[in-house]
């Protein structure tokens, strides 16, 4: 019996050496319900604002969850009960350059929350169809752009502007991401291809006119080296000027049925949020981590912030990491 106990006690030892061993690209911390007073392990997205605190919503999809900001030290929750925001289903936050939060929720349209101040765009008072925001981005004009899952809309600080399949030609009224590159174009993700928006003239791709593999367009994201990054269902597209390089599990390795929500660090390396693990990619190539061969506690990873500190803030179905 004992004898039993030490053979199993030094396989689990083994078992974690190897682990660490595998790791040795970075190491976590992490924050969970038992760990730390995070309200909820489900923690759908993340980022970090101007003062370094750290902004995410909790909460699966059924039931909802909290807003959230952690500022190094303690949780604050924001939810209808000590808030103007009545959205149990924060989607996505973007944190502009005055430090100005903005919350985009499934059933309230968008909240800009000042510190002190919320105020709320909706169907209710903006041209907004859809109150389901998927993504916030803001372009070299200080032009706000707000994806929904019925049209883009634009807002300059007084004015609003709806972009549909009626009149424009967005390629689909399901929008589920914007970004902008460096020339301010506006690279927009739907559920029939993507498009390019040069605030006059609309050029979309799908698979029917472009080399694009699957026309279900999920994120889009533009890094420090003015490369576009497409995310498709299970690839990535890169465009480099007119340069497409596609990336998928036939031609890259990389891990099948994914859907990848990817960012740039300090350092020019990618780390990408998965519903198989987080994936990290630089020059060498890239790697997936999993709990079974790292410290990354999830195999559901939703989205990954970076701070000034080059760390990585990675939210998941499992709890809240901190990479470095």
């Amino acid at each position: 019996m004992m004898k039993n106990f030490y053979q199993l006690f030094i396989i689990f030892v083994i078992g974690i050496a190897s682990i660490d061993a595998q790791n040795a690209d970075f190491t976590c911390k992490t924050f969970d319900t038992i760990t730390s007073d995070i309200p909820d392990n489900v923690i759908k997205t993340v980022a970090v604002d101007q003062d370094e605190n750290l902004w995410f919503a909790t909460g699966d999809c059924f039931f909802g969850g909290s807003l959230v900001k952690y500022d190094g030290k303690k949780f604050f929750i924001y939810d209808s009960t000590n808030s103007d925001l009545k959205d149990k289903f924060v989607t996505t936050i973007f944190i502009d350059p005055e430090n100005n939060k903005w919350i985009g929720t499934r059933y309230h349209g968008v909240y800009k929350f000042n510190g002190r101040e919320w105020q709320n765009f909706s169907p209710a008072n903006c041209p907004m169809i859809d109150p389901h925001v998927t993504s916030i981005t803001l372009d070299k004009n200080d032009v706000f752009w707000f994806a929904t899952e019925n049209g883009l809309l634009s807002f300059n600080g007084k004015e609003w502007s709806l972009f549909t399949t009626s009149n424009s030609d967005l390629p689909d009224k399901v929008v589920n991401a914007v970004a902008v590159d460096a020339e301010n174009n506006k690279w927009v993700a739907t559920g029939n291809g993507f498009a390019k928006f040069d605030g006059s003239l609309w050029t979309s791709y799908t698979k029917e006119n472009s080399k694009l593999p699957n026309n279900q367009v999920n994120y889009v994201y533009t890094d420090n080296t003015g490369n576009v990054w497409v995310v498709f269902w299970s690839g990535l597209l890169k465009i480099t000027g007119n340069a497409w390089t596609i990336y998928d599990p036939e031609n890259a390795g990389l891990p099948k049925f994914c859907d990848y929500k990817m960012v740039a660090d300090k350092n020019n390396v990618f780390w990408m949020a998965t519903n198989t693990g987080l994936i990290r990619w630089s020059d060498a190539g890239w790697k997936l981590y999993t709990p079974l061969n790292s410290c990354v506690l999830s195999f559901f990873v939703n989205k990954i912030a970076i701070d000034s500190q080059n760390r990585k803030w990675v939210a998941t179905n499992d709890g809240l990491m901190m990479i470095e």
